[in-house]
C-alpha cells in the first residue's frame, strides 16, 4: 500500500500507515538471515579439535542475537520511512538511505557493545578490548560489514514494495476500466431501451386514433385498456430487470388491445409454465417481438392470423418463442429499431450467451426466439 495523501498526518494515517508492508513473511526472512549470519560466524568452530556442541550452540545463538540487535532498529525504520517519506523517488530514496545509515550504525554500536560485554565476561574467548579505541575500531569494522548487508536488503525491500505497488495500481486501473465499461454499457442499454418506449407508445396511440375514426365505442374501450396497461407498465419500463411472468402479462394486455383493433383477424395464446414465470427477462423484449409480429406479419394480411408465445428451457438456457402465422420473412422482418435494439441489449447484457434468432414457421410465418441464460428470481424480487 502507498500513501493516498502525502500530506496526511500521523494522527490521520495511523500505525498501519507507518508499518504497511511489514509482514510476517518479511519478519521471518529477517530472522532467517540473522540465523544464517550466526551460523556463518560460528561454523568454523565445528572443525576445532576441542569442539563441543553445547558451547557452539551458545556462540551461534549469541551471534544470532547480535544480528537481531542490528536488524531491530533497521527493519521498522526502513518500512516506516518508505511509507511516510514524500513520494518523489529522489527524496524517498535519500530518506531511506539516511534511515538505513543511522539505524544500522545505532544497531552496530549496540550489537558490538553487547558482544564486547559478553566477551569480557568470559562467555567465550578472551576478546576483551583493552582500550576504548579498540572498541570503536571494531564498531566501524562491523558497520562496514553489516552496513553493506543492510543496504542490500533495503534495496530488495524497496524493489519488492515498488513491484507490489505497481501491480496494485495496474489492478486498480483494470478495475476502474471495467467499471467504466460497465457504466458505458448500462448507459447504452438505457439509451436503447428509451428508443423502444416511444416506438411502442406512438404505434399504440396511432391505433387508438384510427379506431376513433371507424368505431368510437371500440376506441373508447381500447383507450381504457391502454390506460390500465400503462398504469402497470410505465413504472417498470425503465427497470433493469423484469420477469418472464411480468413481461407475459404486459404482452397479453398489449395483445388484448390489438385484438380490439383487429377483431377476429387476431388470435393469440400464451403458454408459460409456472416454474418459469420467475425467470429473469429484460424489460420490453417480449412485447417488442409481439409488436413486430403483428406489425410486419399479421396486420398486413387481410385474414390476419395467430400468434403464440411459449417458453421452455434447454439446459441452463431460457428460450422464449414468439411464433406467428403471418407473411413470413419480408425485407423488414429481421431489421428495424425494435429487433436491432433487442440484439444490442442482449449482447450488452449477456455477450454471446444472449441471442435473438429468427426462423421460418410452418406452414407460414416467423418464429422469433430469445435465448439467454436461465436465472430464476425469488417471488419477492419479482413483485
Amino acid at each position: 500500500m502507498t500513501r493516498s495523501d502525502s500530506s496526511a498526518s500521523p494522527a490521520t494515517s495511523g500505525s498501519v500507515r507507518w508499518f504497511t508492508g511489514l509482514t510476517w513473511n518479511g519478519v521471518g526472512l529477517v530472522l532467517a538471515v540473522c540465523l544464517i549470519n550466526g551460523l556463518r560466524r560460528t561454523i568454523p568452530n565445528i572443525f576445532d579439535a576441542d569442539w563441543v556442541l553445547a558451547p557452539w550452540l551458545i556462540q551461534m545463538l549469541q551471534s544470532f542475537a547480535w544480528g537481531m540487535i542490528i536488524a531491530a532498529p533497521v527493519t521498522p525504520a526502513v518500512v516506516a520511512t518508505y511509507n511516510l517519506a514524500p513520494r518523489r523517488p529522489i527524496v524517498r530514496y535519500l530518506a531511506i538511505a539516511l534511515a538505513v545509515a543511522v539505524t544500522c550504525f545505532i544497531g552496530v554500536v549496540a550489537s558490538t557493545a553487547a558482544e564486547s560485554y559478553a566477551a569480557c565476561s568470559g562467555s567465550f574467548g578472551n576478546n576483551c578490548y583493552d582500550e576504548l579505541g579498540g572498541l570503536w575500531r571494531n564498531i566501524f569494522g562491523n558497520y562496514a560489514r553489516y552496513g553493506s548487508l543492510c543496504a542490500l536488503f533495503t534495496v530488495v525491500f524497496v524493489y519488492l514494495r515498488a513491484a507490489d505497488e505497481s501491480a496494485a495500481r495496474a489492478q486498480q486501473a483494470d478495475l476502474d476500466r471495467a467499471r467504466f465499461i460497465q457504466q458505458m454499457d448500462e448507459a447504452h442499454l438505457r439509451m436503447l431501451q428509451a428508443q423502444i418506449e416511444p416506438h411502442f407508445l406512438f404505434n399504440t396511440l396511432a391505433n387508438v386514433r384510427r379506431l376513433y375514426q371507424t368505431s368510437p365505442a371500440d376506441a373508447s374501450k381500447m383507450l381504457d385498456n391502454l390506460m390500465r396497461y400503462f398504469e402497470v407498465a410505465l413504472p417498470q419500463m425503465r427497470a433493469a430487470d423484469s420477469t418472464l411472468g411480468r413481461e407475459a402479462a404486459l404482452t397479453e394486455s398489449y395483445l388484448e388491445i390489438q385484438r380490439i383493433r383487429m377483431g377476429r383477424r387476431l388470435e393469440f395464446g400464451i403458454d408459460i409454465p409456472d416454474r418459469l414465470r420467475d425467470a429473469t427477462l429484460p424489460p420490453m423484449m417480449l412485447l417488442t417481438l409481439a409488436e413486430n409480429a403483428i406489425k410486419h406479419g399479421l396486420a398486413p394480411l387481410r385474414e390476419g392470423g395467430s400468434l403464440t408465445i411459449s417458453a421452455a428451457t434447454n439446459g441452463d438456457e431460457l428460450h422464449v418463442r414468439v411464433a406467428d402465422s403471418g407473411r413470413g420473412f419480408t425485407q423488414s422482418s429481421g431489421g428495424g429499431t425494435g429487433l436491432a435494439n433487442i440484439r444490442a441489449r442482449l449482447a450488452g447484457m449477456y455477450g454471446a450467451a444472449g441471442q435473438l434468432n429468427l426462423a421460418l414457421n410452418t406452414p407460414r410465418g416467423v418464429i422469433a426466439t430469445l435465448a439467454l441464460p436461465l436465472s430464476l428470481t425469488t417471488p419477492a424480487s419479482a413483485t
